[in-house]
């Protein structure tokens, strides 16, 4: 069998014309406004390769996207790779196989039946895969000026000859022979089963077996391996008839061509399908807005290309609560940020995937977070293979690149590792040296640190050298674990970072050798591990929390872990008027059913399912509750009771998490009968997790049947709290400074809850006025809830009754800023209002700058879709002329992203020289130092002396000996005025 490919120049004209002719539309961008840039890093992975990670959050989510950028001229080289058409496989697998460096999904391709490609398939120059019908596909080659992709169609023009007697092929290692057609299956089919192929079994179908030219077996289509010196043909309809007689022994010859207008003549590169173009000419091609495919917001890949000749590949995550995905307007947005003349979209959702080896590592690990919450196979991945390195070391990957912190005599491991100069793992035993031994040594691996300062580790092996910046800390004032630690049960295990911190905040995490750790043994073991975390075993049940305490270099602590686990139950699922059924593919219907085999269950609900007689295509069945159903704060998994069927479905659920819908599996394979209990993890971090749905599918059309599944008692795994380090007293938290022209005394007060109805509540909050004002407040910020209370928000009366009070208690020239929070939200102050009008984003206050910031629900960009931006531009705005900045929040910002935002503002800010105060209204009053930073809980009343000329610069404060303190911010609580009237309304 040989395969002729030819080709023309240029986009073909008909597809230019589907292209254009199709019903489009090309909204305008994304306001580039509304979005910031929570991280972004960049690492070289091989010559020429560099993996781009970016984080960005707008109103509408948090967006991870990861982009693997392949210069022009680089030795490393991109592939198509595949076991072969009909065996899906994790791209991991796939680039471990071709010893690839990085690699991302493919084409969409026949999930539910037989694992093959949607679209054509050219590797190395040779179709492997087209149709009679034209196909679009992208190929990929390198050109004069780099690599260069096509967008272009791929036509299969062939036919064989049996028994003297010429057929049309209609495909070439197709997923569907079409009616009365014939189709040739070459040896890179695989195993699938053919029989899957025909498009109408009862229309009858023949598979004809090709060896030597000759007709070596004549049968029914099936799984038997195409012989890899020949081909097996398939025939259905008409055609299986005129050809189901031939007798074994014939002659059998084929003319197959393929005209590929993706590649050009002669080219050794590969094409794939394309569904649907983003880019063209370095703008947004028109794309159906209203095909809900391309309008959803999903996990995404995408392959293009640049006017310099770089490749790109772009991998989003999607369907996580840490990823909202993007549409494919906005996947077309990225690809042109990153230069992108042509791009197009290839497969999504579960599908996308990027992978790739970090320099040092022995193979590739995942980068993105699949939205299955697993690796799905898929059939094939575009791969970037390196050239073969020369042997030996070519340099010295230090702690993966990441820079060093130790604080005084206390140490950590370095990892040392010699590579390639394709970043693969080489010979040697690296030796390190420190640049300033008078600011840290070396112990073998092991860097230890002397006196506060900077200098560099340098490591040798050979001529291959490596360098990393080391900074030694302060001494070390603070310990804890750098993350709660929870243990389900018996035997499980956590590994975890013991983090300490120097007097300013300063962190760095700590060997677990260097550090005595003490707990109850009957309940807990702890064990150092070689890589400097600890591995915390449980030993006990639970529930309880057990006492970790810690010391190192003269400091002790005390945390908690949390051992075990208690159930909660959130619906008894027994009564089916609770529950609805829904089905794609299939019909369901839910009903009662007594239980006697099953302690503490009388009864559960049975989801009935049958796909029989459905499209071909996966089958779904669902029980959806009347309402999402809540889950407790702090959950860590949703457990079931079910009572399988069998059937091997695969079951599944929906969760509802910060609104973002999160599929989790229960079951991967329900392959059995009787009652089980199956669990599915909750995202970690979350504000809100509700069950939206529980749902069996059935992929395979050639397994897939009718059953009924039992499920019962939903609950919620709740573990203990683990209680944090025991904070110790910091030196802000002390007598106010005495007011005068750069230094002023502030009243912060939240969740007074004025209500209209209830006149006292505003008396309360005169009192405590009257009490700021003569402890010397010149300025009053009500942040948050000074209205509303227990989840209610305020109204119009309400507001203007705390206008009322501010006016006739306040004295002049006494200003006040009232920040909003969720009490205020659709009131008039859900804007926030101050002594001036409206509510100012930044006040200066004695030379102190104070930003407001309101957090309505734990998160700033729900106020406003430009809030975010606002802030990243208040805070720029403090420019190097503020001495002192203040970020008032009306409550903590719960938002994972907006708080890691929040921290990497101010950090910069304090930086630059000024010096920061991140003040949080409702949380528990205390002072903790992060960076430099002051992160302030004020509870519901507390005043504060800000004085900027006393605002010490960084260099100041990292020279400082522990204890010292400049006195710029000290914060005094108020007294329990409000807390006693909140306790009463309450």
């Amino acid at each position: 069998m040989r395969v002729v490919r030819t080709a023309t120049a240029g986009v073909c004209s008909t597809l230019l014309a589907a292209l254009l002719t199709t019903t489009t539309a090309t909204p305008a961008l994304a306001d580039a406004l509304t979005a910031v840039e929570v991280s972004s890093d960049r690492e070289t992975i091989a010559p020429g390769l560099s993996l781009e990670r970016r984080t960005t959050l707008d109103p509408a989510g948090p967006v991870r996207t990861s982009l693997l950028r392949l210069a022009s001229g680089s030795s490393t080289v991109p592939r198509l790779l595949q076991q072969d058409l009909t065996t899906p496989r994790t791209p991991a697998d796939l680039a471990a196989a071709a010893g690839a460096v990085a690699a991302v999904n493919g084409d969409f391709f026949d999930i539910d039946r037989t694992g093959t490609p949607d679209g054509p398939v050219v590797v190395d120059g040779t179709p492997l895969k087209a149709d009679a019908t034209p196909q679009t596909a992208v190929g990929v080659e390198a050109g004069a000026a780099g690599w260069t992709g096509r967008l272009g169609q791929v036509l299969l023009q062939g036919s064989a000859t049996l028994a003297g007697s010429t057929h049309p092929l209609a495909a070439l290692g197709t997923r569907t022979v079409p009616a009365d057609s014939l189709a040739l299956f070459p040896p890179a089919w695989g195993a699938g089963d053919r029989a899957l192929t025909v498009a109408d079994p009862a229309a009858g179908a023949v598979e004809l077996e090709v060896r030597a030219g000759r007709v070596s077996a004549v049968r029914a289509p099936g799984a038997v391996p195409v012989p890899a010196d020949g081909y097996v043909l398939v025939a259905t309809g008409s055609r299986a008839r005129a050809l189901s007689a031939t007798p074994v022994g014939a002659a059998a010859g084929t003319d197959l061509r393929v005209r590929d207008d993706a590649l050009s003549p002669g080219s050794r590169g590969f094409a794939l399908g394309a569904r649907l173009e983003l880019v063209r000419d370095g703008a947004i091609a028109p794309i159906d807005v209203a095909d809900p495919t391309w309008a959803a917001l999903r996990a995404r890949t995408a392959l293009g290309w640049t006017a310099t000749g770089d490749l790109l590949l772009l991998t989003v995550d999607g369907g996580t609560s840490r990823s909202r995905g993007l549409t494919a307007v906005e996947t077309a947005q990225r690809m042109v940020e990153a230069g992108a003349r042509g791009a197009v979209m290839l497969d999504g959702g579960g599908s996308a995937q990027l992978v790739a080896r970090r320099p040092g590592d022995a193979g590739v690990s995942e980068v993105t977070v699949p939205s299955d919450g697993a690796a799905r196979p898929v059939a094939h991945a575009v791969g970037l293979v390196p050239a073969p390195a020369a042997a030996g070391a070519a340099s010295v990957v230090l702690n993966r690149g990441t820079p060093l912190r130790v604080f005084p005599g206390l140490g950590r491991r370095v990892e040392a590792v010699p590579v390639d100069a394709a970043g693969a793992p080489a010979p040697g035993t690296p030796v390190l040296t420190v640049a300033d031994p008078a600011l840290a040594s070396v112990e073998g691996t092991r860097v230890r640190g002397t006196a506060p300062g900077r200098t560099a580790l340098r490591a040798g092996t050979g001529t291959a050298t490596g360098a990393l910046d080391v900074e030694v800390l302060g001494p070390l004032a603070r310990l804890g674990l750098q993350a709660p630690a929870a243990l389900p049960g018996p035997g499980a295990t956590a590994d975890v970072t013991v983090l300490g911190r120097d007097v300013e905040g300063r962190a760095a995490a700590l060997d677990a050798a260097d550090v005595a750790v003490t707990t109850d043994p009957a309940l807990l073991r702890a064990e150092a591990l070689p890589d400097g975390r600890l591995r915390l075993t449980a030993v006990a049940a639970g529930p309880a929390t057990v006492d970790l305490g810690l010391a190192a270099a003269g400091v002790r602590t005390s945390t908690g872990v949390a051992l075990g686990s208690s159930t909660v139950t959130l619906d008894a699922l027994d009564d089916p008027a609770a529950w609805t059924a829904g089905a794609v593919r299939s019909t369901a219907s839910v009903s009662r059913v007594e239980v006697a085999d099953l302690p503490g269950v009388r009864a559960a609900l049975r989801l009935t399912h049958d796909p029989t007689g459905q499209p071909v295509g996966t089958s779904t069945a669902a029980l959806l509750p009347r309402a999402p159903v809540r889950l407790p704060g702090g959950t860590r998994e949703v457990a079931l009771q079910v009572r399988g069927d069998g059937g091997g479905g695969w079951l599944r659920g929906v969760l509802l998490v910060d609104g973002a819908q999160r599929p989790v599996t229960f079951a991967a394979r329900v392959d059995f009968t009787g009652w089980r209990t199956l669990r599915a993890p909750v995202p970690e971090g979350a504000r809100s997790v509700a069950v939206e749905r529980l749902y069996l599918a059935q992929t395979s059309a050639a397994t897939r049947r009718a059953g009924a599944l039992d499920v019962a008692s939903l609950q919620a795994v709740v573990p203990p709290p683990a209680s944090t380090a025991t904070a110790t007293g910091d030196p802000a938290l002390g007598p106010l400074a005495a007011g005068g022209p750069r230094t002023a005394r502030v009243a912060v007060l939240s969740g007074a809850g004025v209500s209209a109805a209830r006149p006292a509540s505003a008396e309360h909050l005169a009192a405590e006025l009257r009490r700021a004002v003569a402890g010397g407040a010149r300025h009053v910020v009500l942040a948050g809830d000074a209205v509303g209370s227990g989840g209610r928000a305020g109204t119009g009366a309400d507001v203007d009754l705390v206008r009322s009070v501010l006016a006739r208690t306040l004295p002049p020239g006494t200003t006040w800023a009232w920040v909003p929070g969720g009490g205020e939200r659709g009131t008039p102050a859900a804007g926030g209002l101050s002594s001036a009008g409206a509510l100012p984003r930044a006040v200066d206050v004695a030379g102190t700058r104070f930003v407001h910031v309101a957090t309505a629900g734990g998160t700033v960009r729900a106020s406003d879709p430009q809030a975010l931006v606002r802030l990243r531009d208040d805070l720029a705005g403090a420019g190097p002329a503020a001495r002192s900045v203040v970020v008032v929040s009306a409550g903590p910002v719960a938002d994972p992203d907006e708080a890691a935002l929040l921290r990497r503002w101010t950090t910069a800010l304090r930086a630059g020289g000024a010096r920061v105060a991140v003040v949080e209204s409702g949380a528990a009053t205390g002072v903790v130092r992060e960076e430099e930073v002051l992160r302030v809980g004020t509870g519901t009343a507390a005043s504060l002396s800000v004085a900027a000329d006393a605002a010490s610069p960084p260099a100041a404060a990292r020279s400082a000996a522990p204890g010292v303190d400049d006195g710029w911010l000290r914060v005094q609580p108020a007294g329990p005025l409000l807390d006693r009237y909140q306790r009463q309304v309450r």
